[in-house]
């Protein structure tokens, strides 16, 4: 089924956020656990806490933070354990010094993966951030939770999301022979200065078929820089 609507979701500001004084918001241990704690506990989840981990209504699935800073940016990696042996592996990038790297790289978890992920694993639906539909993939159901389309980009670029992407990752997915009860799906794309990367993972794995999809879509060349991600969970229907 042809994706229903396009949603452009830019990295802006996250309004609990904007309540917190610079100085309060460190970038690490305790401190990347608390802003999860508290990221999660505004959309109306009640937390606990053991060591790093996060657990959303006080079990799994679970999930924490690490954050690795540069000079002018960072890194920071989101992991969610569903179960033993079973994690979700994402990472974001933050722009800025210190803390203002670290805040930007969350508002990036937040505008990509974090209500596609509540919606999946926490029953924390909003359709305004996420497209719920019925998949049928090697003769299985799921209920595939689809985010919207998350990008960056660099001044004076201005471009549009081709209307050939979300049919050529619909289709990749539905041609993957898919066993588990949850997987995940994960596309990439940047433009800089005319160089193209094209990146898939499926379940933290690279994905050829996304790869393959990616790169046949015809994306707009331009001088500068804009990026285009997008995040999908497939659960099975019981």
């Amino acid at each position: 089924m042809a994706f229903k609507r396009v949603i452009i979701r830019r990295v802006g500001p996250l309004s609990w956020l904007l309540c917190v004084k610079s100085k309060e918001v460190v970038v690490e241990g305790e401190e990347i656990t608390i802003a999860l704690q508290k990221l999660f506990e505004a959309h109306g989840l009640t937390c606990s806490i053991h060591n790093e981990w996060v657990l959303p209504n006080g079990s799994l699935p679970a999930i924490r933070g690490s954050w690795f800073p540069n000079i002018h940016n960072g890194r920071l990696d989101i992991h969610v354990l569903l179960e033993e042996n079973s994690m979700i592996e994402e990472c974001f990038a933050g722009v800025g010094s210190g803390n203002a790297g670290f805040i930007d790289a969350l508002q990036n978890f937040s505008v990509n993966s974090l209500h596609v992920l509540l919606a999946a694993l926490w029953d924390k639906n909003n359709p305004e951030q996420v497209t719920t539909e019925k998949w049928l993939v090697n003769g299985r159901n799921y209920s595939a939770f689809i985010g919207g389309f998350g990008s960056r980009v660099s001044d004076g670029v201005s471009f549009q999301v081709p209307n050939e992407l979300f049919p050529a990752i619909e289709s990749a997915i539905r041609g993957e022979s898919l066993a588990s009860n949850i997987h995940w799906f994960r596309s990439f794309f940047c433009n800089l200065s005319g160089d193209k990367t094209h990146e898939a993972l499926i379940d933290n794995q690279l994905w050829q078929a996304g790869h393959d999809a990616l790169v046949k879509v015809p994306w707009e060349h331009h001088d500068g820089y804009y990026s285009v991600r997008n995040f999908i969970v497939l659960r099975v229907d019981a």
